[in-house]
């Protein structure tokens, strides 16, 4: 039977404890890394309207949110029906843009007051075949 002193379990301890603080200033790290690679995104987005959406959104409901719809550009303001228009990169981010429409929604309406809908719509880049 191996004798541990008090002197060696307190190092035992020790370096536990800097293992387990290690580990977390890992975790730690990493959340922020992922907090600054959805502001990284924020810096390619033009319009200074959808910028303000985009942190909104990211405020409310995280920076993986923004990575999902950054790249959409706001269309036009229709006043008839009080709809604005959204256009998509892709058949997912209109998917999830359409699910979550009620929270763009209300950031919108702080400029658009009488906004009722969000029409999405799904711009494909066009893949030209060079020969």
């Amino acid at each position: 039977m191996k004798m541990v002193s008090s002197q060696q379990r307190t190092i035992q301890l020790g370096n536990e404890l800097s293992s387990t603080t290690k580990t977390h200033q890992i975790q730690k790290t990493n959340s922020i890394n992922d907090s600054c690679h959805g502001h990284n995104s924020f810096s390619l987005i033009k319009d200074p309207f959808w910028k303000s959406v985009c942190l909104e959104m990211t405020d409310l409901m995280g920076p993986s949110s923004v990575q999902k719809i950054w790249n959409s550009t706001l269309g036009s303001y229709c006043s008839e029906a009080d709809a604005m228009n959204l256009c998509c990169p892709t058949d997912e981010t209109a998917q999830f843009v359409n699910q979550y429409s009620f929270l763009i929604l209300g950031s919108l309406q702080r400029y658009f007051p009488a906004i009722k809908t969000l029409k999405t719509k799904v711009e494909y880049a066009s893949l030209e075949v060079r020969q």
